[in-house]
């Protein structure tokens, strides 16, 4: 054999034999972080428990859901960026941080087309229009108010870039409306302030407000999805509502550090992908209005590039520093 070749290989395989050893012992006796980006009680958080907790059935070791808020999603993906790629510390990102955060902040502390490796597409949840019953008695009255008078009725987000912000731009865009932006630091500040009636309208997810739309605190306009939602099968989708294409809401997937070897990343999707299989965490899912997702690293990078193509028009002139 040429020995240049020959130490070439030896070369290669010494690089392998350390990606290797992790591979074969995944997992390891010990937990899997599983990091959210954002505060407990939130969509992503609520999925992500429910998710975990048949993969943890699954793998035979916890896999234990760590809240790591702020920056929206940006300190959670820093910490996960910066991990050993074991397997052992995943993100559940928001697609949200790959397809707009880019867009709005100035500097990011990671890369997200080359710090992480994607895992799997896990869930979408569509969000509810909603308002403080006092704004307006239906959608059609709720537009006409926002035309008439530009800025005047405001609208309550999670933070510049989150996925209530972006269905306020849609709703812009579908509208030819201007609110007023209130920014808050997550998505239960900004239902709090509509509820206070501080600010008129918001969109979430529906678990997040279903309680207070079935008391009457606050008002639903529509869900902005193609189908209604199983939750709350009496609200009209915004299509049904007059504002086709106005679709939005939150949609998350599992992503590992660069560098998690490949078997580790292959059994990681089998595992999820089985979890959300599985009859019972589809129907616990199903119930608080999430769609599973599922399929593979690469379906899950196809999504985020959809999302790229689709919000950054919109971002124009959007900042978070």
């Amino acid at each position: 054999m040429n020995p240049f070749l020959s130490r070439r290989l030896l070369l290669g395989a010494a690089l392998a034999a350390p990606s290797l050893a992790r591979a074969q012992a995944f997992p390891a006796a010990r937990p899997l972080r599983l990091v959210v980006p954002f505060g407990p009680g939130g969509i992503t958080d609520l999925v992500a428990r429910v998710v975990a907790e048949r993969a943890a059935a699954l793998l035979g070791v916890p896999v234990v859901v760590e809240n790591r808020a702020g920056a929206n999603g940006n300190i959670a993906g820093d910490f996960v960026a910066k991990a050993a790629p074991d397997g052992h510390t995943l993100l559940m990102a928001s697609v949200a941080m790959f397809s707009v955060n880019p867009v709005i902040y100035a500097a990011m502390p990671y890369d997200p087309a080359r710090d992480f490796e994607p895992v799997i597409a896990i869930g979408s949840t569509p969000h509810l229009l909603v308002a403080h019953p006092a704004v307006a008695p239906d959608l059609a009255g709720l537009v006409a108010a926002a035309r008439a008078r530009p800025e005047a009725l405001s609208f309550g987000t999670a933070g510049a870039g989150s996925s209530p912000h972006l269905t306020q731009l849609a709703f812009q865009q579908a509208t030819g409306a201007r609110l007023l932006e209130v920014h808050f630091r997550s998505g239960s500040a900004s239902v709090q302030s509509v509820l206070g009636g501080q600010v008129s309208m918001t969109a979430e997810a529906t678990p997040i407000v279903i309680a207070h739309v079935q008391a009457g605190t606050l008002r639903a306009y529509a869900v902005a999805s193609p189908s209604r939602v199983a939750l709350m099968p009496d609200v009209p989708t915004t299509a049904e509502a007059g504002l086709p294409g106005l679709e939005n809401g939150s949609t998350s997937g599992i992503v590992a550090p660069r560098g998690t070897p490949a078997p580790i990343l292959a059994r990681l999707n089998e595992v999820f992908d089985t979890a959300l299989r599985a009859e019972e965490t589809r129907a616990r899912l199903v119930q608080q209005g999430t769609l599973p997702l599922g399929g593979t690293g690469d379906e899950f990078r196809a999504l985020v590039a959809r999302e790229v193509t689709r919000w950054r028009p919109l971002l124009a002139g959007v900042s978070a520093g």
